[in-house]
């Protein structure tokens, strides 16, 4: 439920960085959404300085590739997320899989980052599913991690109703139990904070300093401007350590609706700047230049 706070409004002239949504991608039914090819254009005229689009898995990969083609100021990242893992039906997961990593093996230089890929304990409902998505993600890491690529991660918890009732002891049941068991899986790879996001970071409240004081990148969702959930989660975590995204057509500023646009993300600012109380001005050249480090990219 969404606490009405009244937070500043996105100020003009703000500069910005999408660092995760998904366009193109499989639009819902009777969406209304723009185009892509105007959102593009409208995220550029709008303050845009880079966009970076993410895939989820070969399908996604193949229409981001088509795309991007002739556009300037765009990059992606490659991933293989966790729902992909649940939904994808028994008789493609293979083929597909096999697609994806003959992608990323053979093209490296072509992306910016692997990701999304990660857990989701609210896809993922029982211990199987879960456990399927953990064994996946780790031959993710083992197959990758000679690339030198950072990784962006997609981690969602179960909530208190999506516990595993025929396991209602596991570990996974906690509320930070995909957050642990991610943890525990980049420890077993080496994987150092410093080349991880931590994907649209919704917590529990405590990780918001504790995966920033290690080194990690969190990134903000739009999302959080008006959803006290979001802004709590990161409102201790230092600015050194975020990112904006919007995750479009996800989480919208507003609604929990198909209507978001990469263009939103400057909404991510504007929490930023009101949960640390700072002018959104500095808000806007910290996450840039936050951004542009994590990715390596050479923009003016």
């Amino acid at each position: 439920m969404a606490k009405k706070i009244k937070i500043p409004e996105p100020e003009e002239g703000i500069e910005f960085i999408d660092v995760h949504t998904h366009i193109p991608f499989p639009r819902p039914k009777n969406d209304k959404l723009p185009p892509d090819e105007v959102q593009y254009k409208r995220y550029f005229e709008s303050g845009g300085k880079y966009l970076i689009t993410c895939s989820i898995d070969i399908q996604t990969l193949k229409l981001v590739l088509d795309f991007i083609k002739d556009k300037k100021s765009i990059g992606f990242t490659c991933g293989w997320a966790p729902q992909t893992v649940t939904y994808t039906p028994k008789d493609k997961y293979s083929k597909e899989w096999e697609q994806w990593i003959a992608y990323i093996k053979s093209n490296p230089d072509d992306y910016l980052a692997i990701g999304e890929v990660g857990l989701d304990f609210h896809h993922a409902k029982t211990l199987e599913k879960r456990n399927k998505q953990i064994s996946e993600l780790k031959k993710v890491f083992e197959i990758t991690k000679e690339l030198k690529k950072p990784y962006i991660l997609h981690v969602r918890n179960a909530a208190k109703h999506e516990f595993d009732r025929e396991h209602p002891k596991h570990r996974f049941n906690k509320d930070d139990g995909a957050t642990k068991e991610m943890l525990n899986i980049l420890n077993e790879f080496s994987i150092v904070p410093k080349n991880v996001i931590w994907h649209c970071f919704s917590g529990p409240e405590k990780y918001g300093a504790l995966l920033s004081n290690q080194g990690f990148t969190l990134s903000v969702p739009s999302s959080a401007y008006s959803f006290e959930r979001w802004q709590i989660v990161t409102k201790r975590a230092s600015l050194n350590s975020l990112v904006t995204e919007t995750d479009a057509y996800y989480q919208h500023p507003f609604l929990r609706g198909p209507i978001n646009e990469p263009s939103n993300v400057k909404y991510s600012i504007a929490a930023i700047a009101y949960t640390h109380n700072i002018p959104q001005e500095e808000v806007s050249e910290k996450t840039i230049k936050n951004a542009m480090n994590f990715f390596r990219l050479d923009i003016d």
